[in-house]
């Protein structure tokens, strides 16, 4: 049976066995599923997630109709046997038919693997909701109370059932919120001239003010905020508690009088109770113990150096340099108590790699009032060696494993600088082997790498004014040489860098490469016309045109070919105009992929990500970069070849530029259910000395992490068809539409509809109008693509399986662009690690 057949035999079968399945199965006759629940406030339906959330009763989860975790529990049978002898007795006849066929042990063995898949399924499922007449009720309260907290003081909740024939049940939750209070006057009572000074000195930023409806969510924020204010202001002993907020009766008028009050400091010594009123606290001695145990007492020190005020201790030799460690810490002697100081040094720490993520900062009130730190610091050991073992997919590499061997050395010129050297290996099994092989590794990669990762801006120059250390500034260092067999034509490439980054706040980030220098050298440039089968093609239809016989796929005779109709002296653009520009263009194609190039690059990018937490699914990221190539380089230098390119070590030097946008956003549904949409266009403009993008980086279209109903390198140019091994372009558009939705326990799926496609905007000669962008018309080319996929989340990354689906090919005839081959022999199946965007 064809691969095409099975699958839709396979899918077909899953979806009737899941659909057909009684989703009232384990529901007794005096029992009713719990079907729906619907929220109506003030006579309008409630869509948003929210609300729901309140309700103590949920119904079993569908998807597009179909109750999916409810459907694989009904496979299941809660009441299955425990034990073999409870299975023999109400299966006698299969009981016996196993044991006399085979043996007591054998049937024991079937009972293991019946028991093993109805647990699996019960497991994985999820047990019909039984509504509960009581859980109703609660919800009903839960809700008011939620209205309540929302200022509806007066809010009406009740609930009606609606009951079908099939033992299901719908619930109606009905919400009159009435009138809302609000805070009408705003009175503070702060005992401490202290804080009643710090407070109106904030005061415009307060979240209860007058005029404002009366949350109780609001209250504890203020709360929170005051908190913090207040600590960060140098109120050491603050306590939080003390907050009162103090409001009218419920019975009063709707519009609240609201009274804040701090008392002043209550402290009690032995029986005495007395107040001592809070001051600005400032800390007398920082000091830093490195190295240090529970055991080691802090005057066993050996080594003792003091920077800018701050004392740095060790029981042995001190290995770090003060003024590199002052670096990360932002609470010195004299600076007043903040606890943002505190958080911000414990981040800059952990950041370091240096030391243990635990790190403790006691600090101690002296008799006078003034502040002692002391931060106690654990190095990590200074040598380390790693070893990694992964496997790798993507569509033109199905899969590959990788192994990585590290050496790091930390603080290697004492100045918490990380120095790593690795040694990466892999076999592969590449899409498009050009040696013919039949073994399952066709492919290998080599790479040696160095990097040095320094915690500061590393610069001639002090640009502390410009990028302070609050922005986390880091430089990176790396070199690094790889060797590449069987993947394209093979090749060899050498790379340099140097890079910044650095925070401007906790959302926005910046990275600056001042130089990123790569050396591309193809090794079997005699396997073009292997690897790139489709211009043999075109070239031997010529010969077969004008010789009358086939051509060899031969590198040297096919470019003695080449040379012959290209020859002026021949006269072949006159007499056989059509064959002479195939062949140009498939000489010129060819100079292009096989070139040798120098790629000296300066670029600068920037992001902004709103994300909180890891648990934050309602977001936006949106990044920007451009980049420059051969600007410097090609000014510099004084060699050219034959065509006038400037030359770097004797190979052409890579001159364009380069930007592209890119547009994240996501929306949390319901549940853990995400909508994500993206967006992304780039365009790559080369220039000066050259008259092409290189082709490593120019844009291309299709692939898992891109438009997923095709083969990465398939799709495009617009609107044109051929059948180019590698398809690259110098203007590209991306848009990705995605829902994800949780199907079983760390089982999720996703539906999408991806559309872009590449376009050149060059003039180049290679490629014909439809593959040309010209204005908006152009936009008629894009492609779309739509399909579904799996997801299990392993915990530490995301395996997914995508099945996208040709929707509409804009390189077919226009009454053929829609669903042609929307079906699954023509569907491209996509493997990932964690997700596309």
């Amino acid at each position: 049976m064809p691969p095409s057949i099975t699958k839709i035999v396979f899918f077909t079968l899953f979806f009737v066995v899941i659909t057909a399945c009684n989703t009232t199965k384990y529901v007794t006759e005096e029992d009713s599923l719990l079907r729906k629940n619907t929220i109506v406030v003030d006579e309008k339906k409630y869509n948003e997630s929210d609300l729901y959330d309140y309700l103590i009763q949920r119904p079993n989860s569908y998807i597009f109709g179909v109750p999916v975790a409810l459907s694989i529990y009904n496979l299941g049978n809660p009441d299955f046997e425990e034990n073999l002898q409870e299975w023999s007795l109400n299966h006698q006849k299969k009981y016996n038919f196993f044991k006399n066929v085979f043996s007591e042990k054998q049937t024991l063995v079937v009972f293991n693997t019946e028991k093993g898949f109805n647990d699996w399924f019960l497991k994985k499922g999820r047990p019909p909701e039984i509504y509960n007449s009581l859980k109703a009720e609660r919800s009903a309260r839960s809700l008011k109370s939620y209205f309540f907290a929302q200022g509806y003081f007066d809010a009406d909740v009740s609930f009606l059932e609606n009951y079908s024939k099939e033992r299901e049940v719908s619930i109606k939750y009905e919400v009159t919120k009435n009138e809302r209070y609000k805070i009408d006057t705003l009175l503070t009572e702060i005992a401490s001239p202290i804080l009643d000074s710090i407070y109106k000195l904030n005061d415009k930023e307060s979240l209860v003010k007058k005029g404002k409806p009366f949350i109780f969510d609001s209250f504890e924020d203020e709360k929170d905020r005051l908190d913090k204010l207040f600590k960060n202001s140098g109120i050491y002993r603050f306590n939080a508690s003390t907050i009162g907020y103090y409001s009218d009766s419920l019975n009063e008028p709707k519009n609240k009088k609201v009274v804040l009050k701090i008392p002043e400091r209550i402290v009690s010594e032995g029986d005495s109770i007395f107040i001592k009123p809070y001051k600005i606290q400032r800390y007398k001695k920082v000091n830093v113990y490195i190295d240090f145990d529970k055991t080691t007492d802090k005057g066993q020190a050996k080594d003792s150096v003091f920077f800018a005020n701050m004392g740095y201790f060790s029981p042995n030799k001190l290995q770090y340099k003060p003024h590199r460690l002052d670096d990360a810490f932002f609470l010195y002697p004299d600076s007043i108590f903040r606890t943002d100081d505190i958080n911000i040094t414990l981040s800059h720490l952990r950041k370091l790699q240096n030391f243990k993520p635990a790190i403790a900062v006691n600090i101690t009130e002296n008799e006078d009032e003034s502040l002692e730190a002391d931060v106690y610091l654990q190095s990590l050991k200074k040598y380390a060696l790693k070893f990694d073992l992964d496997a790798t997919t993507s569509n033109t590499k199905p899969f590959g494993i990788l192994g990585k061997f590290s050496f790091l050395d930390r603080n290697i010129f004492h100045g918490l600088e990380l120095f790593e050297l690795s040694f990466q290996g892999s076999f592969l099994n590449v899409s498009y082997d050009p040696t013919n092989s039949s073994r399952f590794f066709n492919a290998w990669e080599f790479i040696t790498k160095a990097s040095l990762t320094i915690p500061r801006i590393f610069f001639p120059f002090n640009t502390e004014n410009i990028i302070s250390k609050e922005m986390s500034p880091v430089t990176v260092f790396d070199l690094s040489a790889g060797t590449q067999k069987n993947i394209g034509l093979d090749r060899l490439t050498a790379t340099s860098g140097l890079n910044y980054t650095w925070r401007g706040n906790k959302n926005l980030g910046h990275r600056f490469d001042l130089y990123n220098f790569q050396l591309i050298k193809n090794q079997n440039i005699e396997n073009y016309f292997t690897v790139y089968n489709s211009e043999y093609e075109k070239v031997n239809l010529v010969h077969i045109d004008i010789v009358g016989t086939e051509l060899e796929n031969d590198y040297d005779e096919i470019n003695m070919f080449i040379d012959e109709i290209l020859d002026p002296q021949n006269g072949y653009k006159e007499t056989n105009p059509t064959e002479f520009n195939t062949i140009s263009d498939v000489e010129e194609r060819k100079i292009i992929l096989t070139e040798n190039v120098v790629v000296p690059t300066i670029s600068y990018a920037i992001n902004y990500n709103t994300k909180e937490d890891l648990s934050d699914l309602d977001f936006y990221y949106l990044s920007a970069r451009v980049v420059a190539s051969g600007n410097l380089s090609t000014a510099l230098s004084s060699k050219s070849n034959e065509s006038g390119q400037k030359l770097m070590f004797g190979l052409p030097i890579a001159q364009y530029f380069k930007t592209e946008f890119e547009f994240k956003r996501y929306w949390n549904t319901f549940g853990t259910n995400v909508f994500v949409a993206r967006s992304l266009i780039g365009i790559a403009i080369p220039y000066g000395n050259n008259t092409a993008v290189p082709f490593s980086r120019s844009y291309s279209a299709g692939g898992s992490n891109d438009n997923r109903a095709w083969q990465i390198y398939d799709l495009g140019p617009g609107g044109e068809l051929n059948f180019l091994e590698f398809n690259v372009g110098t203007f590209k558009i991306a848009t990705n539409f995605e829902y994800r939705f949780k199907l079983l326990d760390k089982i999720y799926s996703a539906l999408f509809v991806d559309a872009g496609n590449i376009w050149d905007i060059t003039n180049s000669n290679l490629t014909g109008e439809k593959g040309k962008f010209t204005g908006f018309s152009s936009l008629e080319n894009i492609a779309i693509g739509s399909g579904v996929g799996l997801r299990y989340d392993f915990g530490f990354l995301i395996f997914r399986f995508d099945v996208g689906f040709k929707t509409y090919e804009p390189y077919l005839p226009d009454n053929k662009r829609w669903f042609t081959n929307y079906n699954f022999g023509n569907a491209v199946y996509n493997i990932g690690i964690n997700y596309p965007f």
